[in-house]
Protein backbone atom coordinates (compact mmCIF):
# COMPACT_ATOMS: atom_id res chain seq x y z
CA UNK A 1 0.00 0.00 0.00
CA UNK A 2 1.28 3.29 -0.91
CA UNK A 3 2.27 5.55 2.49
CA UNK A 4 1.02 8.18 3.65
CA UNK A 5 3.22 11.44 4.91
CA UNK A 6 1.41 12.31 8.17
CA UNK A 7 3.26 11.04 11.36
CA UNK A 8 2.08 9.31 14.16
CA UNK A 9 1.66 11.18 17.10
CA UNK A 10 3.11 10.19 20.36
CA UNK A 11 2.22 7.67 23.46
CA UNK A 12 1.72 10.43 25.80
CA UNK A 13 0.30 12.60 23.42
CA UNK A 14 -2.65 10.14 22.94
CA UNK A 15 -3.21 9.27 26.35
CA UNK A 16 -3.50 13.02 27.33
CA UNK A 17 -6.16 13.50 25.02
CA UNK A 18 -7.56 10.16 26.97
CA UNK A 19 -7.90 12.27 29.79
CA UNK A 20 -9.45 15.60 27.88
CA UNK A 21 -12.86 16.67 28.61
CA UNK A 22 -15.29 14.86 26.91
CA UNK A 23 -17.02 17.92 24.90
CA UNK A 24 -13.65 19.58 23.87
CA UNK A 25 -12.43 16.21 22.30
CA UNK A 26 -15.84 16.18 20.28
CA UNK A 27 -15.75 19.81 19.48
CA UNK A 28 -12.08 19.25 17.87
CA UNK A 29 -12.96 15.67 16.09
CA UNK A 30 -16.49 16.64 14.90
CA UNK A 31 -14.52 19.64 13.13
CA UNK A 32 -12.33 17.16 11.51
CA UNK A 33 -14.93 14.77 10.71
CA UNK A 34 -16.95 18.27 8.82
CA UNK A 35 -13.76 19.48 7.09
CA UNK A 36 -13.38 15.92 5.57
CA UNK A 37 -16.86 14.57 4.75
CA UNK A 38 -19.33 17.34 5.69
CA UNK A 39 -22.75 15.96 6.30
CA UNK A 40 -22.48 12.95 4.56
CA UNK A 41 -22.43 9.27 6.67
CA UNK A 42 -21.62 6.51 4.92
CA UNK A 43 -23.01 2.79 5.53
CA UNK A 44 -22.44 -0.64 3.47
CA UNK A 45 -25.22 -3.15 3.14
CA UNK A 46 -23.03 -6.29 4.28
CA UNK A 47 -23.60 -9.91 6.07
CA UNK A 48 -21.51 -11.80 8.54
CA UNK A 49 -20.85 -15.35 7.56
CA UNK A 50 -19.08 -16.76 10.77
CA UNK A 51 -18.13 -20.20 8.92
CA UNK A 52 -17.61 -22.02 12.28
CA UNK A 53 -17.80 -21.54 16.14
CA UNK A 54 -15.14 -23.99 16.41
CA UNK A 55 -12.34 -22.66 18.36
CA UNK A 56 -9.11 -23.78 20.16
CA UNK A 57 -7.85 -20.66 21.36
CA UNK A 58 -10.53 -19.61 23.83
CA UNK A 59 -10.59 -16.41 25.07
CA UNK A 60 -12.48 -15.18 27.90
CA UNK A 61 -14.26 -12.54 26.75
CA UNK A 62 -16.10 -14.40 23.92
CA UNK A 63 -19.13 -16.44 24.17
CA UNK A 64 -19.40 -17.30 21.06
CA UNK A 65 -16.93 -19.99 20.14
CA UNK A 66 -17.08 -23.76 21.01
CA UNK A 67 -14.72 -26.37 21.45
CA UNK A 68 -13.99 -29.62 19.29
CA UNK A 69 -16.49 -32.04 19.11
CA UNK A 70 -18.93 -29.67 21.81
CA UNK A 71 -22.81 -30.50 21.12
CA UNK A 72 -23.67 -27.43 20.05
CA UNK A 73 -20.12 -26.95 17.70
CA UNK A 74 -20.80 -26.47 13.55
CA UNK A 75 -18.92 -25.84 10.67
CA UNK A 76 -20.55 -24.74 7.56
CA UNK A 77 -19.53 -26.89 3.99
CA UNK A 78 -18.79 -24.49 1.57
CA UNK A 79 -21.84 -25.23 -0.34
CA UNK A 80 -23.85 -24.65 2.60
CA UNK A 81 -21.73 -21.09 3.29
CA UNK A 82 -22.14 -20.13 -0.29
CA UNK A 83 -25.73 -20.79 0.22
CA UNK A 84 -26.15 -18.65 2.76
CA UNK A 85 -24.27 -15.83 1.07
CA UNK A 86 -26.44 -15.94 -2.00
CA UNK A 87 -29.52 -16.42 0.37
CA UNK A 88 -28.72 -13.08 1.84
CA UNK A 89 -28.26 -11.06 -1.34
CA UNK A 90 -31.23 -12.38 -2.57
CA UNK A 91 -33.24 -11.08 -0.03
CA UNK A 92 -31.30 -7.34 0.85
CA UNK A 93 -28.76 -7.21 -1.93
CA UNK A 94 -25.29 -6.68 -0.14
CA UNK A 95 -21.99 -5.21 -1.43
CA UNK A 96 -19.94 -7.40 1.11
CA UNK A 97 -19.41 -10.20 3.40
CA UNK A 98 -17.33 -10.08 6.34
CA UNK A 99 -16.01 -13.91 7.04
CA UNK A 100 -14.75 -14.52 10.22
CA UNK A 101 -14.83 -17.83 12.49
CA UNK A 102 -12.60 -19.71 15.45
CA UNK A 103 -9.55 -21.36 14.47
CA UNK A 104 -10.94 -24.56 14.22
CA UNK A 105 -8.23 -27.23 13.52
CA UNK A 106 -10.51 -29.04 10.67
CA UNK A 107 -10.28 -26.61 8.38
CA UNK A 108 -7.31 -25.48 6.44
CA UNK A 109 -6.40 -23.03 3.46
CA UNK A 110 -8.41 -25.28 0.69
CA UNK A 111 -11.51 -24.71 2.67
CA UNK A 112 -11.43 -20.66 2.21
CA UNK A 113 -10.08 -21.09 -1.50
CA UNK A 114 -12.83 -22.91 -2.66
CA UNK A 115 -15.07 -20.54 -0.44
CA UNK A 116 -13.52 -17.41 -1.62
CA UNK A 117 -13.52 -18.84 -5.37
CA UNK A 118 -17.21 -19.74 -5.27
CA UNK A 119 -18.51 -16.78 -3.63
CA UNK A 120 -16.98 -14.55 -6.51
CA UNK A 121 -18.04 -17.13 -9.05
CA UNK A 122 -21.55 -16.73 -8.67
CA UNK A 123 -21.64 -13.35 -6.98
CA UNK A 124 -18.51 -11.40 -8.30
CA UNK A 125 -20.27 -8.24 -6.87
CA UNK A 126 -20.13 -9.09 -3.74
CA UNK A 127 -16.96 -8.14 -1.79
CA UNK A 128 -14.91 -10.57 0.63
CA UNK A 129 -13.80 -9.15 3.48
CA UNK A 130 -12.31 -12.38 5.16
CA UNK A 131 -10.39 -13.58 8.08
CA UNK A 132 -8.31 -11.67 10.96
CA UNK A 133 -4.41 -11.88 11.60
CA UNK A 134 -5.29 -14.77 14.43
CA UNK A 135 -6.70 -16.77 11.40
CA UNK A 136 -4.07 -16.07 9.25
CA UNK A 137 -1.45 -17.19 11.59
CA UNK A 138 -2.95 -20.44 12.06
CA UNK A 139 -3.14 -21.06 8.41
CA UNK A 140 0.46 -20.59 8.19
CA UNK A 141 1.91 -22.89 11.15
CA UNK A 142 -1.08 -25.84 9.65
CA UNK A 143 0.43 -25.37 6.11
CA UNK A 144 3.94 -24.41 6.92
CA UNK A 145 4.32 -21.88 5.22
CA UNK A 146 5.01 -17.71 5.25
CA UNK A 147 2.49 -15.36 6.02
CA UNK A 148 2.60 -13.67 2.70
CA UNK A 149 1.90 -17.45 1.17
CA UNK A 150 -0.84 -17.19 3.06
CA UNK A 151 -2.05 -13.80 2.15
CA UNK A 152 -0.97 -14.72 -1.52
CA UNK A 153 -3.37 -17.49 -1.76
CA UNK A 154 -6.32 -16.37 -0.52
CA UNK A 155 -5.73 -13.44 -2.84
CA UNK A 156 -5.95 -14.98 -5.53
CA UNK A 157 -8.99 -17.12 -4.86
CA UNK A 158 -10.68 -13.79 -3.78
CA UNK A 159 -9.92 -12.48 -0.50
CA UNK A 160 -10.16 -8.39 -1.25
CA UNK A 161 -9.56 -6.97 2.25
CA UNK A 162 -9.40 -8.29 6.05
CA UNK A 163 -11.12 -6.95 9.20
CA UNK A 164 -9.44 -6.01 12.14
CA UNK A 165 -10.03 -8.94 14.19
CA UNK A 166 -8.07 -10.35 17.16
CA UNK A 167 -6.67 -6.83 17.99
CA UNK A 168 -8.48 -6.29 21.36
CA UNK A 169 -5.64 -4.49 22.86
CA UNK A 170 -2.39 -4.69 21.19
CA UNK A 171 -0.84 -4.69 24.87
CA UNK A 172 0.84 -8.14 25.63
CA UNK A 173 0.41 -7.83 29.18
CA UNK A 174 -3.32 -7.06 28.77
CA UNK A 175 -3.48 -10.20 26.16
CA UNK A 176 -2.17 -12.37 28.64
CA UNK A 177 -4.88 -12.11 30.80
CA UNK A 178 -7.96 -11.81 28.79
CA UNK A 179 -6.69 -14.59 25.48
CA UNK A 180 -3.45 -15.76 26.57
CA UNK A 181 -3.13 -18.24 23.99
CA UNK A 182 -4.17 -15.48 21.14
CA UNK A 183 -0.93 -14.40 18.74
CA UNK A 184 0.96 -11.89 20.62
CA UNK A 185 0.62 -7.74 19.20
CA UNK A 186 3.92 -8.09 17.20
CA UNK A 187 2.45 -11.30 15.15
CA UNK A 188 -0.59 -8.95 14.92
CA UNK A 189 0.89 -5.90 13.73
CA UNK A 190 3.49 -8.10 11.36
CA UNK A 191 0.59 -10.17 9.39
CA UNK A 192 -1.27 -6.31 8.65
CA UNK A 193 1.93 -4.96 7.27
CA UNK A 194 2.16 -8.34 5.22
CA UNK A 195 -1.23 -7.40 3.76
CA UNK A 196 -0.48 -4.12 3.27
CA UNK A 197 2.37 -4.76 1.30
CA UNK A 198 0.37 -7.17 -0.46
CA UNK A 199 -2.16 -4.63 -1.75
CA UNK A 200 -4.92 -6.11 0.54
CA UNK A 201 -6.12 -3.44 2.59
CA UNK A 202 -7.51 -3.55 6.49
CA UNK A 203 -9.07 -2.55 8.92
CA UNK A 204 -8.14 -1.52 12.87
CA UNK A 205 -10.02 -2.29 15.64
CA UNK A 206 -9.69 -2.37 19.44
CA UNK A 207 -12.06 -3.36 21.85
CA UNK A 208 -11.83 -1.30 25.33
CA UNK A 209 -13.71 -1.75 28.77
CA UNK A 210 -12.41 -4.91 30.33
CA UNK A 211 -8.70 -5.28 32.11
CA UNK A 212 -7.03 -2.34 30.22
CA UNK A 213 -5.65 1.25 31.37
CA UNK A 214 -5.65 4.43 29.85
CA UNK A 215 -2.00 3.54 28.90
CA UNK A 216 -2.69 0.83 27.12
CA UNK A 217 -5.38 2.38 25.16
CA UNK A 218 -2.45 4.94 24.33
CA UNK A 219 -0.34 2.44 23.10
CA UNK A 220 -3.08 0.08 21.27
CA UNK A 221 -3.36 3.87 19.24
CA UNK A 222 -0.16 4.73 19.05
CA UNK A 223 0.83 1.08 17.86
CA UNK A 224 -1.65 1.49 14.99
CA UNK A 225 -0.33 4.92 13.89
CA UNK A 226 3.11 3.75 13.78
CA UNK A 227 1.96 1.30 11.14
CA UNK A 228 -0.10 3.34 9.06
CA UNK A 229 2.42 5.58 9.12
CA UNK A 230 4.74 3.18 7.48
CA UNK A 231 1.80 1.36 5.26
CA UNK A 232 -0.98 3.34 4.33
CA UNK A 233 -2.75 0.03 4.60
CA UNK A 234 -5.80 0.46 7.00
CA UNK A 235 -8.80 1.89 5.89
CA UNK A 236 -10.99 2.71 8.64
CA UNK A 237 -10.14 2.25 12.32
CA UNK A 238 -12.82 0.54 14.62
CA UNK A 239 -13.42 0.43 18.36
CA UNK A 240 -15.80 -1.89 20.33
CA UNK A 241 -17.24 -1.75 24.15
CA UNK A 242 -16.69 -5.11 25.61
CA UNK A 243 -19.97 -7.12 26.31
CA UNK A 244 -20.09 -9.44 29.15
CA UNK A 245 -22.79 -11.72 27.65
CA UNK A 246 -22.07 -15.14 29.19
CA UNK A 247 -18.93 -14.73 28.67
CA UNK A 248 -16.27 -15.96 31.08
CA UNK A 249 -14.61 -12.67 31.80
CA UNK A 250 -17.94 -11.27 31.55
CA UNK A 251 -18.21 -13.19 35.24
CA UNK A 252 -15.84 -10.80 36.56
CA UNK A 253 -16.41 -7.76 34.50
CA UNK A 254 -20.47 -7.79 34.30
CA UNK A 255 -21.13 -4.25 32.88
CA UNK A 256 -19.96 -2.81 30.16
CA UNK A 257 -19.06 0.76 29.81
CA UNK A 258 -21.06 3.87 29.32
CA UNK A 259 -21.86 5.12 25.53
CA UNK A 260 -19.64 8.37 26.66
CA UNK A 261 -16.93 5.74 26.16
CA UNK A 262 -17.34 5.11 23.21
CA UNK A 263 -17.97 8.75 22.43
CA UNK A 264 -14.47 9.40 24.06
CA UNK A 265 -12.52 6.94 21.76
CA UNK A 266 -14.58 7.71 18.90
CA UNK A 267 -13.24 11.47 19.31
CA UNK A 268 -9.33 10.42 19.89
CA UNK A 269 -9.48 8.09 17.38
CA UNK A 270 -10.59 11.25 14.92
CA UNK A 271 -8.13 13.14 16.40
CA UNK A 272 -4.52 10.83 16.87
CA UNK A 273 -5.60 9.21 12.88
CA UNK A 274 -6.26 12.68 11.69
CA UNK A 275 -4.13 12.09 8.51
CA UNK A 276 -3.16 9.10 8.71
CA UNK A 277 -6.70 6.72 8.83
CA UNK A 278 -9.39 7.94 6.48
CA UNK A 279 -12.41 6.52 7.86
CA UNK A 280 -13.67 6.29 11.72
CA UNK A 281 -16.82 3.41 12.53
CA UNK A 282 -19.60 4.53 15.08
CA UNK A 283 -19.63 0.85 16.09
CA UNK A 284 -23.54 0.44 16.27
CA UNK A 285 -23.62 -2.96 17.05
CA UNK A 286 -22.46 -3.00 20.49
CA UNK A 287 -23.09 0.26 21.41
CA UNK A 288 -26.68 0.81 20.22
CA UNK A 289 -28.03 2.95 17.29
CA UNK A 290 -28.44 5.87 19.79
CA UNK A 291 -25.10 6.00 20.55
CA UNK A 292 -23.79 5.37 16.54
CA UNK A 293 -25.92 8.77 16.08
CA UNK A 294 -23.60 10.11 18.23
CA UNK A 295 -20.66 9.08 17.69
CA UNK A 296 -21.57 10.71 14.05
CA UNK A 297 -21.10 14.06 16.13
CA UNK A 298 -18.40 13.05 17.94
CA UNK A 299 -15.77 12.34 14.66
CA UNK A 300 -17.36 9.12 12.94
CA UNK A 301 -18.10 9.62 9.40
CA UNK A 302 -19.11 5.76 8.88
CA UNK A 303 -22.13 3.91 10.69
CA UNK A 304 -20.93 0.48 9.64
CA UNK A 305 -22.73 -2.36 8.03
CA UNK A 306 -26.51 -3.83 8.26
CA UNK A 307 -24.45 -7.14 9.17
CA UNK A 308 -26.86 -9.65 8.34
CA UNK A 309 -26.73 -13.20 9.90
CA UNK A 310 -24.19 -11.99 12.73
CA UNK A 311 -23.95 -14.74 15.50
CA UNK A 312 -20.79 -13.42 17.61
CA UNK A 313 -22.65 -10.77 19.63
CA UNK A 314 -26.39 -12.30 18.02
CA UNK A 315 -28.13 -11.65 21.30
CA UNK A 316 -26.88 -7.67 21.01
CA UNK A 317 -28.06 -7.59 16.74
CA UNK A 318 -31.35 -8.76 18.11
CA UNK A 319 -32.01 -5.53 20.28
CA UNK A 320 -31.28 -3.45 17.54
CA UNK A 321 -34.03 -1.69 15.42
CA UNK A 322 -32.03 -2.88 12.45
CA UNK A 323 -33.21 -5.46 10.00
CA UNK A 324 -32.71 -3.81 6.81
CA UNK A 325 -30.99 -1.02 4.54
CA UNK A 326 -34.04 1.43 4.75
CA UNK A 327 -33.55 1.15 8.59
CA UNK A 328 -29.56 1.83 8.70
CA UNK A 329 -30.87 5.01 5.82
CA UNK A 330 -33.61 6.00 8.53
CA UNK A 331 -31.25 6.16 11.57
CA UNK A 332 -28.82 8.20 9.95
CA UNK A 333 -31.34 10.66 8.24
CA UNK A 334 -32.43 11.04 11.62
CA UNK A 335 -29.07 12.53 13.21
CA UNK A 336 -29.35 15.24 10.31
CA UNK A 337 -26.41 13.71 8.73
CA UNK A 338 -26.88 12.73 4.70
CA UNK A 339 -26.58 8.72 4.49
CA UNK A 340 -24.72 7.75 1.46
CA UNK A 341 -24.21 3.70 0.38
CA UNK A 342 -20.81 3.26 -0.19
CA UNK A 343 -18.24 -0.16 -1.72
CA UNK A 344 -15.80 -2.48 0.70
CA UNK A 345 -13.60 0.44 0.05
CA UNK A 346 -15.21 2.99 1.55
CA UNK A 347 -16.25 4.69 -1.91
CA UNK A 348 -19.93 6.17 -2.23
CA UNK A 349 -21.98 4.69 -4.84
CA UNK A 350 -24.98 6.04 -3.92
CA UNK A 351 -26.67 9.04 -2.20
CA UNK A 352 -29.95 8.91 0.12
Amino acid sequence: MRAVSAEAPKREEIEELLKTDLWELGRRAYEIRRRLYGDVATFIPNMVLNYTNVCVVGCSFCAFYRPPRHREAYTYSVEDAVKRVLEVDARYGIRQVLIQGGVNPEIGIEYFEGLFRAIKSKAPHIAIHALSPLEVEYLARRERASYREILERLKEAGMESMPGGGGEILVDEVRKIISPKKIDSETWLRIMEEAHKLGIPSSATMMYGHVESLRDIAEHLYKIAQLQAKTGGFMAFIAWNFEPGTSELGRKIPHPKTSATLLRMVAVARIVFNGLIPHIQAGWLTAGPETAQLALYFGADDFGGTLYDEKVLEWKRAEAPIDKKEDVIAIIRGTGFRPAERDNLYRIVRYF
